[in-house]
């Protein structure tokens, strides 16, 4: 019993000594601040953030590189808000901040960035700095992506964070190398896929894919624009993730809705083998190769599929959609043969795809694949060879795909060195020019006000090659009155589009004014001036300077507006002919597809080759 006592005696006099003496606090270190940001200014950047309970200080860390670290440069304030001066226009800043009292620092807040500029932005609201380690899906509707030919395989990779979910828009994420079948229908394509499990990620909803599609719409319902996509079917093979690991999948969907918010298999009949699953799929392996293969025949309508390879030995099975066709009466019209003859056929491509899957959104993905000896059948002929990437006769490689075979070139849109770094180059070896075009679109397309900093880095080539601000403004009435060129909601046609852009084969900044005149092909009118279509941008010199681009509608006086670096604006009525323009597009009424967009175009003359290497900082827009 003495024992007992006296370890209870002494018991009582640790807690004594710990916690009742009198001369101890009880305040503890703030928890770190959050919503961090950071907006550009001439020669400096301002960062805000959300007050941390019981901080009595802020410590705002900053570098030239990232991650910031509590080694990097440190300035101490006591508000939610400090300027960092003394920066270089055009270099990205790195910034985080901590909280702090007398018990102590806080972990640092989120990491966010600016690109100080000397462009003015009174009335703009930043839409993205593009100096952040992912792309924002709430800001645009397209990935950073890179496409082209890597160790003697086709490489496609993509990757976007804060997705919005699939139901809302019928937004889907995508990479993709169209075959160039010309006047041919593609009916066969066989293809190897791997997928290396270190370039894929995925977080909540997202569902990752990587394999071939066919898409077929009747022609009356192709429209441009992101609504133009009712009655669109899709018949697809190959490796899809969403959540179980990596899985074989294949799948037959219609699009119910203009956007594809809603797409289905109803009506659709598919014979599976014993190896998938109920929902279609069979379990798969990252880092693995797979052999695919994709089969219409046009005859009965019926898809045959197959997969070999990682455990597979020449699994198939077939998907049939003639009963959707049959009761659906914009595909009854094409008649008997639909998908071939009839008209029906789209397109055929390898790609990736990623979309959101949640009813929330907010997923993040990243998916890269590798395609190797493809065989491609048209018109409901044997497939052969067609593509082994080898880089021999018109095969594609070392580093671009073949314009004989498939969309042209090799080119990247990626977030590196506190900027949105695009390249693009195509090889010619025909008679004709070569162009081609890739956008990185926003996610609001109404936009009246557009400006951003662009960096020109390097260019070849003997015809235009150009870096751009795109948007389709208003419509003009125009069209005709043959589906899908009608001038209606969803339709391009008779949209009048403005372009601002640095060419950089002749290193000057130009406007131009477009009217689209048909949805399927994508064709259209110029309408400007060129030869009095120059914009004056000032002595900086065009390689290695940012040079800042600001276009604006106003949409009362129906008048463009078009400057570069500050310097005097150029004024564009687009309804009336005049000086600027050869045309006038009268303003009817907003466009029936508005979009706007950051794009690069290159140009290769015959049996030559261009490309464009630009960087792009600090998207500001207004309404």
């Amino acid at each position: 019993m003495a024992n007992a006592r006296a370890g209870s005696i002494f018991a009582v006099l640790v807690l004594v000594a710990c916690g009742g003496g009198g001369g101890g606090s009880s305040q503890q270190a703030p928890v770190a601040p959050t919503g961090a940001t950071a907006s550009p200014a001439n020669g400096q950047a301002v960062v805000s953030w959300t007050a941390a309970p019981g901080a009595t200080t802020y410590n705002v860390y900053s570098s030239s590189t990232s991650p910031v670290t509590k080694a990097s440069a440190k300035s101490t304030v006591t508000s939610t808000s400090a300027t960092l001066p003394a920066l270089t226009n055009g270099s990205a800043v790195y910034v985080a901040v901590s909280a702090a009292n007398a018990a102590g620092e806080s972990d640092l807040s989120n990491e966010t960035c600016a690109v100080p500029t000397a462009a003015s932005t009174a009335g703009l609201t930043l839409l993205d700095s593009l100096c952040s380690g992912t792309l924002d899906a709430a800001k645009w509707r397209s990935p950073v992506f890179s496409r082209s030919v890597v160790n003697g395989a086709m490489s496609l990779s993509a990757e976007l964070s804060n997705m919005e979910p699939l139901a809302l828009r019928g937004a889907s994420y995508v990479n993709t190398a169209a075959i160039n079948a010309g006047s041919q229908r593609v009916t066969t394509v066989r293809t190897e896929v791997r997928v290396p499990g270190s370039a894929a990620r995925r977080t909540g909803g997202a569902e990752l894919v990587a394999g071939i599609v066919f898409a077929y719409q009747p022609p009356a319902d192709r429209h441009a624009g992101d609504r133009g996509e009712i009655n669109a079917v899709r018949a697809q093979v190959g490796l899809v993730d969403s959540g179980r690991g990596l899985r074989v999948f294949r799948a037959v969907n219609h699009c119910d809705t203009a956007n594809c918010s809603a797409n289905t298999s109803t009506g659709v009949a598919f014979s599976d083998p014993a190896e998938l699953d109920a929902s279609g799929e069979a379990a798969a392996a990252y880092d693995t190769t797979y052999t695919f293969s994709l089969n219409l025949d046009e005859t009965s309508g019926v898809f045959t599929w197959s997969v070999s390879g990682g455990g597979y030995a020449g699994v198939t099975g077939t998907m049939d959609a003639v009963a959707y066709l049959a009761g659906n009466s914009s595909w009854t019209a094409l008649g008997s043969q639909p998908f071939g003859n009839g008209g029906g056929f789209e397109l055929a491509a390898l790609r990736t795809r990623f979309r959101d899957l949640s009813s929330a959104g907010g997923s993040n993905a990243a998916i890269a694949a590798e395609f190797d000896s493809v065989q491609v059948g048209f018109d409901n002929n044997p497939a052969t060879a067609w593509d082994s990437f080898s880089g021999t006769g018109t095969d594609s490689g070392p580093t671009e795909l073949s314009a004989a075979k498939w969309t042209p070139g090799r080119d990247s849109a990626a977030l590196g060195a506190g900027a949105l770094v695009h390249h693009a180059q195509v090889t010619n070896s025909g008679s004709g020019f070569l162009p081609y075009f890739q956008g990185l679109i926003f996610s609001d397309p109404t936009p009246k006000v557009l400006q951003a900093d662009f960096t020109m880095n390097a260019c070849s080539g003997s015809a235009t090659n150009r870096a751009s601000l795109e948007a389709s403004f208003y419509n003009d009435g125009s069209g005709g009155t043959t589906p899908p060129d009608i001038n209606q909601p969803g339709s391009i046609v008779g949209d009048v589009r403005a372009y601002l852009y640095l060419d950089c084969i002749a290193q000057v900044a130009r406007f131009q004014v477009l009217r689209w005149d048909s949805n399927s092909p994508l064709t259209g009118t110029l309408l400007s001036n060129f030869s009095a279509s120059a914009v004056p941008m000032g002595s900086a010199p065009f390689f290695g300077s940012q040079h800042t681009l600001r276009m604006k509608w106003d949409s009362a006086a129906h008048m463009l507006t078009f400057q570069v670096n500050g310097q005097t604006p150029v004024l564009v009525d687009p309804t009336a002919a005049g000086p600027l323009m050869n045309a006038g597009a009268p303003f009817v009424q907003a466009a029936n597809s508005p979009l706007a967009q950051i794009g690069a175009f290159v140009d290769a003359a015959p049996s030559s080759a261009a490309s464009i290497d630009f960087r792009v900082n600090n998207v500001f827009t207004a309404p």
